[in-house]
């Protein structure tokens, strides 16, 4: 193995070995964080609108003063 090549370029020996760490401790960090008893909880999801307009909700015109 050529030693020099490593001395010269060892930003991409880095980044390689570096990829390949991530290639193998990604999945197994996903892995084990998806290890738990307990079903996955969604929060409940309501399709009705409470936001209805009203006689009392709307805008009525503004009385100006006769002179």
């Amino acid at each position: 193995m050529n030693w020099s090549v490593l001395r010269k370029e060892w930003g991409a020996v880095t980044f390689v070995l570096t990829v390949i760490v991530g290639i193998i401790v990604v999945p197994l960090a996903l892995y084990f964080n998806n290890q738990g008893p307990a079903a996955i909880a969604a929060p409940p999801v309501t399709t009705a609108s409470a936001a209805r307009a009203t006689a009392a909700q709307t805008a009525s015109p503004a009385v100006s003063p006769t002179p």
